[in-house]
């Protein structure tokens, strides 16, 4: 999944103070690394997450739950599956981020 650039606009400081809570919540190698499953941009069920995180189910479930509360993730409902997806891709620029650092590290 491509991110655009993010336009620079200024930042209001009660935006700040929003982006400060969803920075802290993203804290968490946990909640990065279900960013990282999304990122392809196709919903996963909470059983996939699991899965792939080797989590148990009420972990996942309050990782996501906090994740969809402050509007980084958006839930759809089939049946008797919830499925989630990232609500914005640039979402997707933090974990570029991570990477460049990681990569810069390794050299």
């Amino acid at each position: 999944m491509k991110t655009k650039p993010c336009p620079h606009i200024p930042l209001s400081m009660e935006f700040l103070v929003r982006a400060a809570a969803t920075l802290r919540l993203l804290a968490h190698p946990g909640r990065l690394k279900i960013l990282e499953l999304l990122e392809p941009g196709e919903p996963l069920a909470v059983h996939d997450l699991m899965r792939r995180l080797a989590l148990p189910q009420s972990v996942v479930s309050q990782h996501l739950n906090q994740m969809r509360r402050v509007g980084l993730l958006r839930s759809t409902r089939k049946s008797r599956e919830v499925y989630y997806a990232l609500s914005n891709n640039c979402l997707v620029s933090i974990l570029n981020c991570i990477r460049a650092a990681q990569q810069k590290e390794r050299s």
